[in-house]
């Protein structure tokens, strides 16, 4: 608990206490005004305070402001309104363009008066217009409507069973249908088939078979990968890229069925062939989800006359040069 008491305690000896010296005139000053009367004076009135509505009093409530004050402009060379002198004030304001319920309307600005301006310093909290968007949201606001897109072209597909509930693509069975979820994580891979074509969306065509042959164009990927290809005996389909490719075409001329399988182990086979039919398959990107579709031709037609009747026309390369500067 503080001592709070004015004269020193004598009794404790190991306590020390600075006492001020007393000022002789201010004791007698104190103790006359104790002997006479208390007379208070008479208050006067306040007079009244000349509003001025060219230089308004300022307001709690426009917020911190950091600037230095303005010399007080002259009556007579002040024409322009207060607003034009708080608009440019160029320090940190906070808080906004909040109105002033204290202060009286301004007075209607005359026709000579220069525009207000926006405060040279930092503003918080004020009405700023949005600034455009980056290149970074124009992209992603492209993928947002490229999936809207995709949803509604999907949403406007007949039923198709799927990965799952088909065992074999054969005259009966023709079509599946994936997920959005197989049709875009890891590898769709094909096994048996010994060739292939490829069309992308900016419809590049290209063709390859197991023996290491090719025709057309490549598609390339962002990571430098092909979009469709072989790897060994095995056709590949990069599903990262999914969106990139619009249809494939896979070839079986062996006598062992061919295979497809996805990331959770899911396959479906198709048959050799048999009776002077053979069965290719043809996968489609519609949207954001594959279907994959047995289709029989010939068993007597090339390559390039199965990828002529699908209407797979090679895309050629420009030739590259040599020299470089």
């Amino acid at each position: 608990m503080v001592n709070r008491s004015s004269a020193p305690r004598t009794d404790l000896p190991y306590l020390r206490r600075r006492i001020k010296p007393v000022d002789p005139a201010a004791a007698g000053t104190a103790s006359g005004a104790t002997d006479m009367p208390s007379a208070r004076p008479p208050v006067q009135p306040a007079a009244p305070v000349q509003s001025n509505p060219a230089h308004p009093a300022p307001s709690a409530s426009a917020g911190l402001s950091l600037s230095r004050p303005s010399a007080t402009p002259s009556p007579a060379s002040s024409t322009a309104p207060a607003e034009t002198a708080d608009h440019h004030s160029g320090g940190l304001v906070l808080g906004g363009s909040r109105a002033r319920t204290s202060s009286p309307a301004p007075a209607a600005p005359a026709p000579s008066a220069r525009p207000s301006a926006r405060p040279g310093g930092l503003v918080l909290g004020g009405n700023t217009p949005a600034s455009p968007m980056n290149p970074r949201a124009q992209k992603l606001a492209a993928q947002r409507e490229a999936a809207r897109v995709a949803d509604h072209e999907v949403g406007l597909l007949f039923a198709a069973p799927g990965i799952h509930d088909v065992y074999e693509l054969n005259l009966q069975e023709r079509l599946l249908r994936l997920t959005p979820l197989e049709s875009a994580v890891g590898t769709l891979v094909v096994v048996g088939s010994t060739a292939m074509a490829w069309e992308s969306v900016r419809r590049v065509v290209g063709g390859a078979d197991n023996a290491g042959h090719t025709a057309g164009s490549p598609v390339k990927t962002s990571g430098n990968r092909p979009l469709v290809g072989y790897d060994g005996q095995n056709a590949l389909i990069t599903l990262r890229h999914v969106r990139e490719l619009r249809r494939a075409i896979f070839i079986n001329r062996s006598s062992q069925p061919m295979g497809v399988r996805i990331f959770s182990g899911a396959s479906v086979a198709l048959p050799p062939s048999a009776d002077g039919t053979q069965m290719v398959l043809l996968v489609h990107r519609i949207g954001n989800v594959l279907e994959l579709r047995s289709e029989p031709v010939p068993e007597s037609w090339e390559d390039q006359q199965i990828w002529q009747e699908f209407d797979f026309t090679m895309t050629h390369q420009a030739p590259v040069a040599a020299y470089r500067r």
